[in-house]
């Protein structure tokens, strides 16, 4: 059971890197076709990657390999293996039945995982209840060539599952059906409810993975275009094609079926005007591979070569002590609470994986410390865990080292500040401190009383930032302001410490500000921040190196005609110097260029077509603050998004 977080991790990255790839790169192509292909595959080759571990097919010589996943882990207890030297007092076995059985922290996770799943596939089986429901009111008016049409009387858009097509006839014109029933009649042809049922079971599986949903919208998305695709290559009139999907885009959306009017039209009346993409982009395709092979060398442990430096999600690798002992792991830390206290008497358990060994306490001090025996299996991963649970108390403790015949870590001793009171803005905190100058210098006769004065010589720093966060907390407790510098600490409007001054950069509207600034700019705003109004850069130690703030968005809809009259400007392009964008404010191709928050092109001279200046209304509907806007084009008119009708000035 421990190795299915791990599987679940390691599915979710994979997921990531599909999804983001095909965003990044694949989703403005018109291959609509290969896309298809490609979401379908390797979503489903997802699955498999995290049981892949390269290092049976790349290693020169035998080494000592970290493996995640050997199989899909069955859902039943781990028998408990016998410890190989340990001293005695260390069980072998857990007692049979002498103890009342506690879930560990992988089976938390695997019945939380199995709940959302369930969850999910109710909600699979509403769906398919309620199309079953409209197809038992409907009536078959035709079944030629293996498709049944059927009519009913809902107020639906157009749809069709598996090899069935339903429409409403009183809702639209005989001229419109035609070309409602060739779109569905594409998708019934070409099989897209089989895409649509496994974007469903993707998601039911990976129901908590936001790169899940993002892949079974595109999925959905890009059968949209196929069909408009197909339908386009015999229409006469795209913008009549258009204006009907809009017109037949009535009811309510079914997201089982292909239904003709939904899923995005503003993207779907993009790629309907976009040119066809050169074949020699298909190449593109091919960028996936490099990709696929470094995430299979992520999911391994060791790389080998001289040095075996480690590719890992959890933490940075560190150098390790060439005297730190290769058969023991110390495993330390301070338990202190949000006031520095320590936190003494304090029961922990020591596990080897997810297998009581026994329980340690933390002296008056707040030190805890176990010494325990190691021993390296070749390809096996064994992961030692000291934890405490107190929900009554808000108490909460976990940490934890993986072994595979070494640690690449250094094992990093720990810091934790507990809050003991139910203060909802004040986390858990936990800081860590590298091993290696300890092991150049500690004396292995004295590891406990050396280790602990180690600790505590490091501590003063994590405790001077602990004490900023509670002093913060307790000194604002109705603060609105969105950004507050705090005796040289930044804090958000969640009291949240976000960075330190001289290390965290401020942006408004593309240019530096002050917290002041920042504050006036959004005071009439009660909520916290969305994404298009904040965008966070992280750096190390989980804080923010620049914070840009935006009081307009990057892009708006194309303006009603009534504020284009008199507000536009005509410029010639030839004429226009590119640089003058350097200092005032312009929208590129139809969206808004500002430092931190977009791409900040200035285009070269040669690559502008078209110059107008929006003036009056016309600028204030893109911001509110500004009499005057550039408005740059770059591309063919049907590329710009959401182009105003500059004819109507």
């Amino acid at each position: 059971m421990s190795a299915f977080p791990d599987y679940l991790l390691k599915l979710s990255v994979s997921l990531g890197v599909i999804a983001l790839f095909y965003h990044l790169v694949l989703r403005k192509l018109t291959f609509h076709d290969s896309n298809r292909h490609f979401l379908r595959f390797y979503s489903m080759l997802c699955f498999l990657i995290p049981l892949i571990n390269i290092n049976h097919y790349i290693a020169p010589e035998p080494t000592p390999a970290r493996t995640f996943v050997q199989s899909v882990p069955a859902i039943t207890r781990i028998a408990a293996p016998e410890y190989p030297g340990f001293p005695p007092g260390f069980p072998g076995k857990p007692t049979e039945a002498s103890e009342p059985w506690i879930p560990t922290f992988a089976e938390w996770i695997f019945y939380l995982w199995l709940a959302g799943a369930a969850l999910m596939t109710l909600r699979l089986l509403g769906h398919v209840r309620s199309y079953l429901r409209i197809r038992s009111q409907s009536r078959l008016v035709s079944h030629d060539d293996g498709v049944k049409i059927f009519h009913f009387d809902l107020e639906m858009s157009p749809f069709s599952f598996g090899k069935a097509i339903f429409y409403n006839p009183h809702l639209h014109k005989p001229d419109e059906l035609q070309d409602m029933i060739l779109h569905e009649y594409i998708h019934v042809q070409q099989w897209h409810t089989l895409d649509v049922i496994w974007s469903e079971i993707l998601c039911i599986i990976n129901w908590f993975n936001p790169f899940a949903w993002l892949i079974r919208s595109a999925i959905r998305q890009n059968l949209e275009y196929i069909a408009d695709q197909k339908v386009l290559e015999n229409h006469p009139d795209t913008k009549a094609y258009q204006y009907l999907l809009l017109k037949a885009a009535v009811g309510p959306e079914f997201s089982l079926v292909n239904q003709f009017g939904y899923h995005s039209l503003k993207q779907r009346f993009v790629m309907m005007n976009k040119n066809a993409s050169p074949r020699v982009l298909l190449a593109c395709f091919l960028f996936i591979l490099p990709l696929l092979t470094v995430t299979l060398a992520a999911f391994r442990w060791d790389v080998p070569g001289k040095g075996k430096k480690v590719i890992n999600f959890y933490r940075t690798p560190v150098e390790v002590s060439k005297r730190k002992p290769k058969n023991l792991l110390h495993m330390a830390g301070l338990l202190l609470d949000e006031t520095g206290k320590p936190i003494a008497g304090l029961p922990l358990e020591v596990k080897h994986d997810d297998i009581y060994i026994k329980t340690i306490k933390t002296d008056k001090d707040g030190f805890y410390f176990a010494e325990l025996p190691v021993k390296p299996e070749k390809g096996i991963t064994h992961r030692y865990s000291i934890g405490f649970e107190d929900p009554e108390h808000f108490l909460s403790f976990h940490t934890g080292e993986e072994y595979h015949g070494g640690f690449d870590f250094g094992e990093s001793f720990m810091y934790y500040f507990i809050r003991k009171r139910a203060i909802p803005e004040l986390l858990n905190h936990s800081y860590s401190i590298d091993s290696k100058s300890f092991y150049d210098r500690y004396d292995p006769s004295e590891t406990r009383e050396e280790l602990k004065a180690y600790l505590f010589a490091n501590l003063a720093p994590h405790q001077k930032e602990m004490d900023l966060r509670v002093s913060y907390i307790n000194t604002h407790r109705w603060s609105k302001d969105v950004i507050t510098l705090y005796k040289g600490g930044y804090f958000d409007r969640k009291k949240q410490l976000v960075g330190y001054e001289g290390e965290l950069t401020l942006f408004l509207d593309g240019k530096r500000a002050t917290p002041r600034e920042i504050n006036e700019a959004f005071k009439n705003y009660p909520y916290f921040l969305n994404e298009s109004q904040e965008k966070r850069n992280w750096g190390p130690g989980n804080f923010c190196t620049e914070i840009t703030y935006l009081t307009f968005p990057i892009y708006r809809d194309a303006p009603p005609a009534a504020l284009i009259k008199g507000n536009v400007q005509m410029i010639d392009a030839k004429s226009f110097d590119p640089a003058r964008l350097k200092n005032e404010p312009y929208l590129l191709d139809g969206f808004r260029q500002v430092y931190g928050a977009s791409s900040n092109l200035i285009p070269e001279k040669q690559e502008v077509k078209r110059v107008m200046l929006l003036k009056g209304q016309l600028a204030r509907y893109y911001d509110p603050s500004l009499r005057e806007i550039w408005w740059i084009e770059t591309r063919p008119v049907n590329e710009v998004f959401e182009r105003p009708d500059f004819a109507a000035k």
